[in-house]
């Protein structure tokens, strides 16, 4: 597969939309100007490596996910479990380890 920018500015787009971020907020906590962003969004641009780096950490998307996208559906539940737990507090996150803990050893045992 070749490297397409409106590939990338889609796959940044729905990562923000996912977020309900509008272009404006993305861009404050990226540290950078709204039209660099809206042309990245657009394919107009392409970001540095640094930039993607912090756009995909920011908006809890995978690297992966761009670069393999055929090995990555948007219905498997371990992909949506990870976006969801990355959205979690760390005591919100520890909770869920536990009850993932639980499910675990009890899977095999009758009720």
């Amino acid at each position: 597969m070749s490297f397409s920018n409106n590939r990338l500015g889609m796959f940044i787009r729905n990562g923000r939309l996912d977020l309900n971020l509008t272009q404006e907020q993305l861009a404050e906590k990226l540290n950078c100007n709204l039209s660099y962003l809206g042309n990245i969004e657009r394919g107009k641009n392409t970001p540095s490596l640094k930039m993607f780096c912090k756009i995909i950490q920011t908006l809890n998307l995978s690297s992966d996910e761009f670069i393999y996208p055929r090995h990555h559906s948007g219905n498997d539940p371990s992909l949506q479990l990870i976006q969801l737990v990355s959205q979690c507090t760390p005591r919100e996150q520890q909770i869920l380890l536990e009850n993932a803990r639980t499910l675990l050893e009890n899977r095999d045992k009758k009720l």
